[in-house]
C-alpha cells in the first residue's frame, strides 16, 4: 500500500485525506502536524466574542482521523527526499511515497523597537483567540496595526464589544490590496462613522511600555495610548523546513511546477507555504486564503491518484465585512491590472439590491475589469450593504475561471424578484458590462 505523509494540519492537508479516503484505491496516510488542535484562521476574528466556546472557531481532529488517517501530534524537522524519509523532533521517522508540504505560514512581524513587550498579538492560532478574549475583557483600548481583511475584522470586533480602536495603515487607505481607492474610501469613511479611529499613511515606528506595551509611537511623532496590540500585518510561507531539504523556494514560497510537485520527486506543496501562480498573468502571486488551499489540495490528489491534472493558478476570489458593509473583488482589481501592464478596461455600474418601491432598498456597486483586446474578464470588485457579495464575487471569478467575455456577460440570463433581486431590465454584471464596452 503506498504512503501518503502530509506536513501541516490546514486545509490543503484534509481536502487531500478526504479526496483520497473516497476514491476506489487504499493509502496508508499520516498526518503530521505541530499544533494540538488548528484555530480555523479565518474564523479567528470572531471568535474573540466569548458567546461561543473557543473550540467552535477550531478545526475537529476527527476531520483527519474520520477518515481514515493517522494523526501524529510533532514537528517534522528535516526531509531526506532521497530516501523518501520525514524526521521529527519526537523521533519520529516517516517514509512516504507521496509528500504534501502544507506547513502553512507565520504572522510577518515587523522589526520595531518594543515589539518584544508584553500584550502585543497576533490573530492566527487558538492561543491567540483565547488571550485576545482575555485582554478584550478587562481593557479599553487597542491599536491594531494593519489595514487589510485580518486587522478590519478585529477591529469592527473589538468595536462592537465596546472598545476604543484605532486602525494605523501605512498605505494611504485600508484594504488597498484587495480594493480600489475609491471603493476603500468608502468603507474607511463608514468604519469611521462607526466610531473605529483610523490612521493612515503613516507608518509604527516603536512601542512603549514597561514589561506590557502602553503606547504606540507613530512616524509623524503622534502617539496613541493602548493597553494592547493586534499585529496584523500579513503572513510569511513556512518555507524553511523544504529550504532545509533542498527543495526549492521564493519569497512566494515553496516553487511547485503546473502539477504542484517540487523539484523533489513525488513531493507536492499546497496552501499558503506554496508559491502561487496568477490564473491571469501565470505570473508568482500572493495568495493566502483558505480556498486556494482547498482548490491546490483536490489537483494534489488528481495527481497522486495518476489523473494528471495541471493547475492553473489562483483567482484569489476574497470577501469580507464591516459594520452594514460587505466587499470582495477576484482576479485582478482596475489599478493591479494596469500594474501588470495589461490594456485593461473598466466598466462600473451602481443598481439597487431590490425593487425601488420595497423597504430596506440598497445600492450595489460594481466594477467589471476586461482585458481591451480579447474582450475576456479578468476580475471585478462589489461593494453593498447586506451579507451578500460573497456570491456576486463567486459570479465573478467563475466568469474569468470560463474565460467569459464582455459579449458573454452581456448575454448573461438571471433571475429577479422583488425582495431579492434589481428589477428586470437591471443587472449588475450586465450594466457593468455595457460600461465596458461604450469605452472599448
Amino acid at each position: 500500500m503506498e504512503k501518503v505523509v502530509i506536513i501541516g494540519g490546514g486545509p490543503a492537508g484534509r481536502v487531500l485525506i478526504h479526496s483520497l479516503h473516497g476514491s476506489n484505491k487504499e493509502y496508508d496516510i499520516t498526518l503530521v502536524k505541530d499544533e494540538e488542535i488548528n484555530a480555523n484562521r479565518c474564523a479567528v476574528p470572531y471568535g474573540i466574542i466569548d458567546k461561543k466556546p473557543v473550540e467552535k472557531f477550531c478545526i475537529p481532529n476527527s476531520l483527519i482521523t474520520d477518515f481514515g488517517a493517522k494523526l501524529i501530534i510533532d514537528k517534522a524537522t528535516e526531509i531526506d527526499t532521497t530516501n523518501r524519509v520525514i524526521y521529527t523532533d519526537k523521533n519520529h521517522l516517516l517514509h512516504y511515497d507521496h509528500l504534501l508540504l502544507a506547513t502553512g505560514s507565520r504572522p510577518f512581524i515587523p522589526e520595531l523597537e518594543g515589539i518584544d513587550l508584553g500584550n502585543i498579538l497576533t490573530v492566527r492560532s487558538k492561543s491567540d483567540m483565547e488571550t485576545i478574549r482575555g485582554l478584550a475583557k478587562v481593557s479599553k483600548r487597542c491599536v491594531v496595526i494593519g489595514g487589510g481583511y485580518i486587522g478590519v475584522e478585529v477591529a469592527v470586533v473589538l468595536k462592537k464589544i465596546g472598545l476604543d480602536v484605532t486602525i494605523v495603515e501605512m498605505l494611504p487607505h485600508i484594504l488597498l490590496a484587495t480594493m480600489d481607492d475609491d471603493f476603500a474610501k468608502e468603507i474607511e469613511d463608514s468604519i469611521i462613522k462607526n466610531g473605529i479611529d483610523v490612521v493612515t499613511g503613516t507608518k509604527v515606528v516603536r512601542l512603549e511600555g514597561d514589561k506590557v506595551v502602553k503606547r504606540v509611537v507613530l512616524s509623524d511623532g503622534r502617539f496613541i495610548e493602548t493597553d494592547f496590540v493586534i499585529v496584523a500585518v500579513g503572513v510569511l510561507p513556512n518555507t524553511d523546513l523544504a529550504a532545509k531539504s533542498g527543495i526549492a523556494t521564493s519569497k512566494f514560497g515553496i516553487i511547485t511546477d503546473d502539477y504542484l510537485m517540487t523539484n523533489a520527486p513525488d513531493v507536492y506543496a499546497a496552501g499558503d507555504c506554496a508559491e502561487k501562480k496568477s490564473f491571469i498573468t501565470g505570473k508568482p502571486i500572493r495568495g493566502e486564503f483558505g480556498t486556494n488551499a482547498v482548490f491546490m489540495g483536490k489537483y494534489v490528489a488528481k495527481n497522486i491518484l495518476g489523473k494528471r491534472s495541471k493547475f492553473l493558478g489562483v483567482i484569489n476570489a476574497n470577501a469580507s465585512t464591516a459594520f452594514e458593509y460587505s466587499f470582495g473583488s477576484a482576479g485582478l482589481i482596475y489599478k493591479a491590472a494596469l500594474s501588470e501592464g495589461i490594456d485593461a478596461v473598466m466598466g462600473e455600474s451602481e443598481v439597487m439590491d431590490m425593487y425601488p418601491m420595497m423597504d430596506g432598498v440598497a445600492t450595489i456597486k460594481t466594477k467589471l475589469v476586461f482585458d481591451r483586446k480579447t474582450g475576456k474578464i479578468i476580475g471585478g470588485a462589489v461593494l453593498r450593504k447586506g451579507h451578500c457579495t460573497a456570491a456576486n464575487v463567486d459570479f465573478i471569478s467563475f466568469a474569468i475561471q470560463m474565460g467569459a467575455t464582455i459579449e458573454d456577460i452581456l448575454n448573461y440570463q438571471y433571475c429577479t424578484h422583488p425582495e431579492l433581486a434589481a428589477k428586470p431590465s437591471d443587472n449588475i454584471y450586465i450594466f457593468a458590462a455595457k460600461d465596458a464596452f461604450k469605452k472599448i
